[in-house]
């Protein structure tokens, strides 16, 4: 089942880290007027551009003459995120055209999975980079010196703790502007708490073990102690919670966009997505609420089963550092 899981797991982070190569209604390259564009890389900055001669670059594209010295590769699925097309106005899945039929604006349902998809890995690694940042470091402190830091930390994670976790982002999200960043720093502000707790409850067992012992009576600087020798060997819940920080993320931000409290209207989102299926499964429009919701389940139940306790070192227990250097 692990084995699944993490293939299943890539398989998503790598066809959501690569959405705009794989779908997209700009080339790949092009060489035009003697000149050398790259534009669906440069969506990976948000920016956008047009043809040399001022039109969309698919238009560009499909005017392209036999003898002409001007050429482009277009990505696999030459349809872009906020392309429509109008004869296909909540059309179901199509074989060899719009795999997963169009949303009600004639939208391709696929594509618009595949950049939610990106907005997805952005939000679960942006949350859990910022949450490990300010928790793990807070909890190693708390954890390895107790006294005071302890008690100042504990008490910083019983406040955050006594906010409900959804409604604490729906207040935060309320009053901020609707943004990716937006929504990264209030998951980040979140689930820092997590980090905090699980490893000053892992440093608390680590500190009094022979290995970090051995270091301290051998002259090593608490600093180093921590960093290199206490820290690598609670890696393992670490790893372990920011695959369901990674999760819990990635729910909360479909929620957020469900509710229309999300990044925003030009952020494809899978909970967005979710919306346009809940407003249109009336009309009969199976495959807009269908495949949104197949894809966040199995992207979550991917995380939860992403690493093994070998991967982990869960079932690993510290040995002693012999020779420890200063």
């Amino acid at each position: 089942m692990r084995r699944i899981g993490r293939a299943v797991a890539w398989l998503l982070v790598l066809s959501a880290l690569f959405a705009p190569l794989l779908a997209n209604d700009v080339p790949l390259v092009a060489r035009a007027g003697g000149a050398w564009y790259f534009p669906a890389f440069r969506s990976y900055l948000g920016a956008t551009s047009q043809a040399p001669d001022g039109a969309p670059w698919k238009q560009w594209w499909l005017g392209l003459s036999d003898d002409s010295t001007d050429w482009a590769v277009m990505p696999p699925i030459p349809n872009g995120p906020q392309e429509r097309f109008a004869g296909r106005i909540n059309a179901a899945p199509q074989l060899m055209v719009h795999y997963l039929g169009n949303d009600d604006s004639g939208r391709d349902l696929l594509v618009r999975l595949l950049h939610g998809g990106l907005t997805a890995l952005w939000i679960a690694l942006g949350s859990v980079v910022l949450a490990a940042g300010i928790g793990v470091p807070l909890g190693a402190i708390a954890g390895y010196r107790g006294g005071v830091v302890d008690a100042l930390v504990s008490a910083l994670v019983q406040l955050f703790l006594c906010f409900p976790p959804f409604f604490f982002v729906l207040a935060v999200m309320t009053f901020l502007q609707r943004s990716l960043s937006a929504v990264v720093v209030v998951l980040g502000a979140l689930y820092w708490v997590s980090f905090a707790r699980i490893v000053r409850g892992e440093l608390l067992r680590l500190r009094d073990q022979e290995f970090v012992l051995c270091a301290e009576h051998l002259g090593v600087s608490p600093t180093r102690v921590l960093v290199r020798h206490a820290l690598p060997a609670a890696r393992g819940p670490i790893l372990v919670n920011a695959m369901f920080v990674a999760a819990s993320a990635i729910v909360v931000e479909a929620t957020l966009s469900f509710l229309g409290l999300g990044p925003g209207l030009d952020v494809v989102s899978w909970g967005g997505l979710l919306q346009q299926g809940k407003d249109n499964a009336h009309l009969g429009a199976w495959h807009l609420w269908l495949f949104p919701c197949a894809t966040l389940v199995t992207t979550i139940a991917a995380l939860h089963t992403v690493l093994s306790p070998a991967k982990t070192g869960l079932e690993e227990t510290p040995r002693l550092r012999s020779s420890p250097s200063p």
